[in-house]
């Protein structure tokens, strides 16, 4: 889980270091909360300080009730991290860790995020739907939007609306949590994933079929590549989900972060104003509810 290898005395139950752990193991989603950068990272929950980079804390799987965290998503509370590989989403306190509800009956879920209600959108790549979970028990969902193509990622534009990117249709859309309705802003993508908005009125996607991260105005769908050449897009088992590992974005004012499936790492990208000239949002606000990601 550490990606170490240590030489174990069996007499005397010594330990000695052989190759250090060099921190992350399989980082899948991300998500920044003041000055904290919360990894998914498969085998592990960790909480790393996202200026320094140290790691702060680890909650592992196996020993803890987390159940092999491959994407999360954070708010003012809340942690919710969800695994296809557990068929799980979960609800932490973000600040302990501890596990307040697990809930199951997926179809391979990829993410999840929580609203200002309480409730929590599930991506359903298996399936192409959109689930709702409405009470703290699970019990009580609805279907928000179908017949999309293997929904992914998942980021919040405004109370009533999200966007999704569908990795298999090589899309990024727009949902009406009210009506189902999906927009499509751009069918050029390329087995896209993580996406995080950012209020100015860009989508921020990373495209992993071409190994690269790519901002998208999500109004006219005017798309520019932002990094090229990342180290994403870890192939999968032949029996597993198409999308396999899951790459995460998540947004600090105009800094991207990307985690990199490839070599464990997570790299960073900023929003220059040139870009938001190149995709016209020059003056554009969209009212979003306050972040905290500063």
């Amino acid at each position: 889980m550490n990606s170490d290898i240590n030489e174990v005395n069996t007499e005397t139950g010594k330990v000695r270091k052989i190759i250090p752990s060099r921190g992350l193991t399989a980082p899948g989603g991300i998500a920044v909360y003041n000055n904290s950068l919360y990894v998914a990272d498969t085998n592990s929950y960790r909480v790393l300080n996202r200026k320094t980079g140290r790691i702060k804390q680890t909650l592992r799987s196996i020993v803890t009730p987390i159940q092999n965290p491959l994407n999360v998503s954070v708010n003012e509370e809340n942690a919710i991290v969800s695994s296809w590989f557990a068929d799980t989403v979960q609800r932490l306190n973000r600040e302990t860790g501890d596990v307040l509800n697990t809930y199951t009956g997926f179809n391979i879920p990829y993410d999840a995020i929580e609203l200002s209600d309480s409730s929590i959108l599930v991506a359903n790549c298996g399936n192409g739907q959109i689930t709702q979970i409405l009470d703290k028990n699970g019990k009580n969902r609805r279907i928000v939007a179908s017949d999309l193509s293997c929904p992914t990622g998942l980021a919040r534009v405004d109370e009533d609306t999200v966007l999704v990117t569908e990795s298999l249709g090589n899309r990024l859309s727009l949902i009406d949590l009210k009506t189902g309705k999906h927009q499509v802003i751009t069918s050029n993508l390329s087995s896209p994933e993580g996406v995080a908005y950012h209020p100015e009125g860009i989508a921020v996607v990373a495209d992993v079929g071409t190994q690269s991260v790519k901002a998208i105005n999500i109004t006219t769908g005017k798309t520019v590549t932002l990094k090229k050449n990342l180290p994403i897009g870890l192939p999968g088992f032949p029996s597993g989900p198409p999308p396999y590992s899951f790459t995460g974005i998540t947004l600090a004012k105009n800094t991207v972060y990307i985690a990199g499936d490839i070599d464990n790492s997570i790299r960073t990208v900023k929003i220059k104003p040139k870009i938001k000239a190149f995709l016209g949002l020059k003056g554009w606000r969209h009212k979003v509810r306050k972040s905290h990601e500063d």
